[in-house]
């Protein structure tokens, strides 16, 4: 399956207001669950990983969170791509600091040989100038479909 297989345009979300990241990762697991996503132990695995091993990343020019649970809890692959109204507090990945994002791609991974490629991707991809202010300023799902599916 091909990273542009995993993207749903009903897996965008632009406008989600969230008090934190329990809150985000409860919001956004029910959504998955309801499309039959995800299985019902993903929230779950989701907060066990981030707090093991967070997923924030900060790079030039946005600050963003890969979250994602263990293959065993996902029914199929996906990409779900999240813009939330106020940024929160996350960790960052390998050093554990705190930093503040307000953009979220929850990667659902089945097979866990594709997760180092797509955060490969994903890190290619938000250090490229154009494509981080285009995609700050989409606010149709519709439109970041086109935006990340032309790119990934």
């Amino acid at each position: 399956m091909g990273y542009k297989d995993m993207l749903n345009q009903d897996l965008i979300f632009l406008d989600v207001s969230a008090t934190d990241r329990h809150d985000l990762f409860h919001q956004i697991a029910a959504k998955l669950k309801a499309q039959g996503y995800v299985k019902d132990s993903y929230e779950d695995a989701l907060n066990r990983r981030e707090d093991e091993f967070p997923t924030g990343i900060v790079f030039p020019l946005i600050n963003v969170m890969l979250p994602h649970a263990d293959p065993e809890n996902v029914n199929k692959a996906f990409l779900a791509i999240v813009k939330i109204k106020k940024p929160i507090s996350v960790l960052q990945m390998g050093y554990n600091t705190e930093e503040n994002a307000d953009t979220m791609f929850f990667l659902g991974i089945t097979d866990s040989s594709q997760q180092v490629g797509l955060l490969q991707e994903f890190t290619d991809l938000l250090q490229d100038e154009d494509f981080v202010n285009t995609f700050k300023k989409t606010t149709s799902p519709e439109d970041m479909y086109k935006l990340v599916a032309a790119r990934i």
